[in-house]
């Protein structure tokens, strides 16, 4: 059996776990067991909810820094 990727770290890992998203309704997303220990979201449902609900509504994803990957700009959160 090959691995899966986490949509968070974009690692590949052997077992992921279904999670729904914290930020966008409806979204399942498969997680490895330590992005979901560190409550982290990937990074394109923290830009996708700020551009709908504006910056205020993902704060606390950003500044405490709960995704993997590069820093997100203001310029990555308006449409």
């Amino acid at each position: 059996m090959s691995d899966m990727t986490c949509y968070s770290c974009s690692k590949q890992r052997a077992e992921l776990f279904a999670r729904k998203s914290s930020l966008i309704l409806g979204v399942t997303l498969l997680m490895c067991q330590s992005c979901i220990d560190q409550k982290f979201e990937p990074r394109w449902t923290i830009i996708l909810n700020a551009r709908k609900n504006g910056a205020d509504s993902v704060r606390d994803y950003i500044v405490k820094k709960k995704y993997v990957g590069k820093e997100i700009m203001a310029t990555e959160l308006i449409v």
